[in-house]
């Protein structure tokens, strides 16, 4: 076999489309015929990617049609394509019985997205007009949430700017570049920029503040040791007294001092110390008088006028010279000063940006049409749940008696509740293989009935089963004892078919290993056996006579 291909008839056209087998290596184009020829020996005539967009198209999915929100795997704004609608087309033999989840690929993130963002169109839920008018008012409001952020980025980088300025004039000042810190904000502003376009040369006076700075801490020092002299005057007048003390027997020798000291000599000293003696007494009751101590004081007062006129001569050398650290402090303060006023001036030159005219308006419309098409969902879902219910009335679940199926969108699983409501059984509790048969075929039926009787174009007419008997089947090939409830899914796929024969004609390929004889035994007219290779007029799909609906079950 060296070609594979297919003739799809939408709206009437026929559409055939042809690719290599594998044997002749893969491509990425195809044969491509929108006058439904098959010509005896196919060419190559387009690319796969541009056959997507013609399938799209001829399926109802408009170019323009987008995720209208984003997700783990997918980005909002990405194109709904034929693909994603394929998901409510098959189940295969794991996931037909599978009681967790509904869909193939359930550990595909992307894929189960894909069925996420889809399921409302599918049921009808959501048109292309709606799906757009979701997907533009997504757009709006992204758009004015992104404007708005930019403005509040602006507003908020204002009042940062604002604070930051009165900080760098603070700091002018204490750099003593500006005589005062302007009160106003414009003129704080002004003040800055006046500073970067006309700098103050700093020179170098460090040299000459530390010299002064230097005999201001001598001066001071010595000071404080003369302060310590001046103050301890009562602990050197003890001394004295002491010495006096010391000196009182001098008294005693110079009254006698033939008798202790007769010598001329002797007389002398005597006489010295008596003197000293006197003097001593004379300084103790003096309360003015001191040794050193008026010499002392003048000292101290000389210190004092030496620090005073030392301290106004750095005052005056400051007043000159406003820059009080050294120049390179200076510096890197012009440097964040102008980098500052270059983030500020082109802030100016971004002004707070209003709102598009209309914006608000366009955004009220479309969320009223959003609004309204959300009552048309509810509505659809509901009616999903009750063709569910339908089928699963020829389809009886085990145990659950009167119990209503329940769709659960956000979990894209089907739940049981009690009559009264007051009980809530989970799918994957419902327990039994045929039960969770049941309930998968059940589901998508339901799906394909909605789609067929509103004529949602993007949702294929047919639906691959694979392995339906699976319950039904021990390991060995032999039913059990509940084969009957087999037939009653055959007998319900059967009836299937042929109800959608007045809605356009539907397919059912069965993927299955049970014996002919056991459904031919039950008459379902609808069935046909493929046990051959597809060629010529052998296929899937047979010739129907002219007055029928080209609608049938395969096996």
């Amino acid at each position: 076999m060296d070609w594979y291909g297919i003739k799809i008839s939408v709206d009437g056209n026929e559409i055939v489309i042809a690719r290599p087998s594998e044997s002749n290596g893969t491509t990425d184009q195809a044969y491509f015929n929108e006058n439904g020829i098959v010509p005896p020996s196919p060419v190559l005539n387009v690319r796969i990617d541009n056959l997507k967009k013609v399938l799209s198209g001829a399926f109802g999915i408009d170019a323009e049609l987008r995720v209208p929100y984003g997700g783990r795997y997918i980005q909002a704004g990405s194109k709904v394509s034929f693909r994603n609608f394929l998901a409510y087309s098959y189940q295969d033999q794991n996931t037909i019985v599978a009681p967790n989840h509904l869909f193939i690929r359930p550990t595909d993130g992307r894929y189960q997205e894909a069925i996420e963002r889809t399921f409302r169109m599918a049921i009808g839920a959501e048109n292309v007009d709606t799906a757009l008018s979701r997907n533009r008012l997504a757009e709006l409001e992204r758009k004015r949430a992104i404007q708005a952020r930019k403005n509040d980025s602006y507003a908020r980088s204002a009042n940062a700017f604002a604070e930051e300025v009165g900080a760098l004039s603070s700091e002018a000042h204490l750099l003593g570049v500006i005589d005062r810190i302007p009160e106003s904000y414009e003129e704080m502003i002004d003040v800055l920029r006046e500073l970067v376009q006309v700098p103050t040369i700093p020179n170098d006076h460090k040299r000459e503040v530390e010299r002064i700075e230097s005999e201001i801490f001598s001066l001071t020092a010595k000071n404080r040791q003369l302060r310590a002299f001046i103050d301890n005057k009562p602990a050197y007048a003890g001394v004295l007294k002491e010495t006096e003390d010391s000196l009182k027997p001098v008294n005693a020798f110079n009254s006698q001092a033939e008798n202790i000291f007769p010598s001329q000599l002797a007389n002398e000293v005597i006489a010295r110390l008596q003197r000293e003696l006197s003097d001593i007494k004379s300084s103790l009751r003096s309360r003015k008088s001191f040794p050193f101590l008026e010499e002392v004081k003048n000292i101290f007062e000389q210190n004092e006028r030496k620090i005073q006129i030392l301290r106004e001569e750095l005052s005056a050398i400051e007043i000159k010279q406003p820059i009080r650290y050294k120049p390179n402090d200076y510096y890197r303060y012009l440097g964040r000063l102008e980098a500052k006023l270059d983030i500020y001036r082109q802030g100016e030159d971004r002004p707070v940006q209003p709102p598009q005219d209309g914006l608000d308006d366009s955004i009220a419309d479309l969320q009223r049409i959003v609004d309204q098409n959300e009552e048309k969902s509810n509505l659809a879902k509901q009616g999903l749940n009750r063709l569910i219910n339908k089928r699963l009335m020829k389809l009886p679940l085990k145990g659950y008696n009167n119990f209503s199926a329940f769709f659960s969108e956000k979990e894209k699983l089907i739940h049981l509740h009690s009559p009264d409501f007051s009980t809530v059984e989970k799918m994957p509790d419902v327990g039994s293989a045929s039960n969770y048969l049941y309930l998968h075929v059940s589901c998508f039926l339901a799906i394909h009935e909605i789609a067929k009787t509103r004529s949602i174009p993007w949702v294929p007419s047919f639906l691959v089963l694979d392995q339906v008997s699976t319950p039904y089947f021990s390991s060995d090939g032999k039913p059990n004892d509940d084969i009957r409830s087999l037939d009653k899914v055959l007998t319900e796929l059967n009836q299937f078919v042929i109800d959608m024969d007045e809605l356009g004609g539907f397919q059912i390929i069965l993927l299955e290993h049970i014996g002919k004889e056991h459904w031919t035994s039950l008459n379902l007219d609808r069935f046909h056996l493929v046990d051959r290779e597809l060629r010529d007029d052998y296929g899937l799909i047979l010739e129907a006579p002219d007055d029928e609906m080209p609608a049938e079950s395969r096996q």
